[in-house]
């Protein structure tokens, strides 16, 4: 190939691309409609509401313009996608999975997780998170947090608008930003709640969380009785 021909090859593709592309919009009717399937023609004012931006699929049989008009159009996100950690809790009784053991700080490359475990009146340890941290400016979406929950209390969420103006308070997530239930996590991640391997980790999940409760209930029937305060003597 001559000196500049691949030049002139490459912008000649482009060319017929947009020629085409413009092309089959007049001949489907939709040389004035939004690229990807808006609500309105020229709709530059009228906004979709919130939630209800239509999803622009693309795959191999996508031609044309690939730009998608973000925010008012979408992609889809699918399951595997993920961001950001989160903590579920059950949603029949509400008992929060993390017991505060600590393996997903010690498994984080970038030492983003840090927490305190609870104690109870007593000072004695309790295995639940008093306090649970993750700096999302530091996360680096890895999901080894997950992958290495013994109690599958971490899975990663798909929730990727998380930019604001401030960064050194509102980017520390805390236990109450990251709780979720795990009717959320069924919903976001339908195939992964169904998988075989996840359905026998619940089961473990909850056999552990019986054999706690069978335990305590025991201590407290075996407890001795308390012993009757002294009396002065001529009481």
């Amino acid at each position: 190939m001559g000196i500049g021909q691949g030049v002139i090859r490459g912008h000649a593709i482009t060319l017929r691309r947009f020629v085409l592309t413009f092309w089959r919009d007049f001949r489907l009717g939709k040389a004035f409609a939004r690229r990807g399937g808006g609500h309105g023609a020229f709709d530059f004012f009228q906004k979709p509401e919130r939630g209800h931006e239509p999803t622009v699929t693309q795959d191999f049989t996508t031609d044309g313009l690939f730009t998608v008009e973000y925010p008012d159009e979408r992609l889809p996100v699918y399951e595997r996608f993920r961001v950001l950690p989160m903590l579920v809790y059950d949603t029949e009784d509400g008992n929060v999975r993390c017991t505060s053991c600590n393996i997903c700080a010690k498994v984080c490359p970038p030492q983003c997780i840090w927490m305190t475990q609870a104690k109870s009146p007593k000072g004695t340890v309790v295995p639940l998170p008093e306090d649970f941290y993750i700096d999302m400016d530091v996360c680096m979406n890895c999901g080894l947090c997950s992958e290495y929950c013994p109690f599958d209390a971490i899975k990663m969420d798909q929730n990727f608008e998380l930019s604001n103006y401030e960064r050194h308070q509102t980017h520390i997530y805390s236990l109450q930003d990251l709780l979720v239930s795990s009717e959320y996590y069924s919903k976001t991640h339908p195939d992964a709640w169904a998988s075989a391997e996840q359905v026998a980790e619940r089961g473990k999940v909850a056999k552990k969380k019986d054999q706690r409760l069978q335990k305590a209930l025991s201590a407290g029937r075996s407890a001795p009785a308390a012993k009757p305060s002294p009396q002065p003597a001529g009481a």
